[in-house]
């Protein structure tokens, strides 16, 4: 009797073993499995070894700082506000002491038999760079300031001639008596009485008096607080 007919078996079939001592499809010995790659409209994962993985070089932030780049620039110094503040307020001190000191130390050199009061040559310098010195040492190039600083000297130097007037119209009223006083009509007043109660008057009588060393005086207080303030600002940032 014949046999039925097999169908012969195609190679590399289902089922089908590959033979031995041959390595299986996909690769020879030694290589790496490749990861099984999603279906259709599934995203590709990364290979292995790739970034992010261990042992490499985890990716930067977006924003963050390269890796080797310098580092930022620190933040700016507090405190610059208040140094300005302090300047200026040392400066107002400076002006209001040396200006009242002046006025006093040149009506006490007042001559009542010539009418004539000494001239400080030296006295507008000195009130100008005593007042430019603060500015200068606490903010150093700051032109704002300095203006400032030679504003404050000008206004100084000129409430000290006005007030060096005022104390010796005090001094005068205070030699005579109070009936003296009443039957001339002079209101005794101290010296800051005379310079913000008679502010007008006592700037008249001083222009009638003053004579050229006194405008200069007035002006070369402020150009000492600037030179001062200059010099003294160039040094802090040498």
């Amino acid at each position: 009797m014949s046999q039925p007919w097999q169908q012969p078996q195609q190679p590399g079939g289902y089922g089908q073993q590959p033979p031995p001592n041959q390595p299986p499809p996909g690769g020879g010995y030694g290589q790496p499995q490749q990861p099984p790659q999603p279906g259709y409209g599934y995203p590709q994962q990364p290979p292995a070894g790739g970034p992010g993985a261990y042992g490499q070089p985890q990716q930067q932030p977006y924003g963050g700082a390269p890796q080797g780049g310098f580092p930022p620039p620190p933040p700016p110094a507090a405190g610059g506000g208040n140094k300005v503040l302090l300047a200026i307020l040392a400066a107002l001190g400076i002006g209001i002491v040396l200006f009242i000191a002046y006025g006093y130390i040149v009506a006490q050199l007042f001559d009542e038999e010539s009418g004539e009061y000494p001239q400080f040559t030296y006295a507008a310098v000195v009130i100008g760079a005593l007042i430019g010195l603060p500015i200068g040492k606490l903010v150093p190039r700051n032109w704002g300031l300095y203006a400032a600083g030679a504003a404050i000297a000008l206004v100084s130097m000129f409430l000290g001639e006005l007030f060096a007037l005022s104390a010796i119209f005090a001094d005068q009223a205070d030699s005579i008596s109070a009936s003296e006083a009443a039957m001339y009509g002079i209101e005794q007043k101290s010296a800051f009485g005379y310079l913000f109660g008679d502010f007008g008057d006592i700037f008249d009588a001083w222009k009638e008096a003053a004579e050229a060393i006194n405008w200069i005086f007035v002006f070369v207080a402020p150009l000492a607080a600037l030179g001062v303030a200059y010099r003294v600002g160039q040094s802090q940032n040498s």
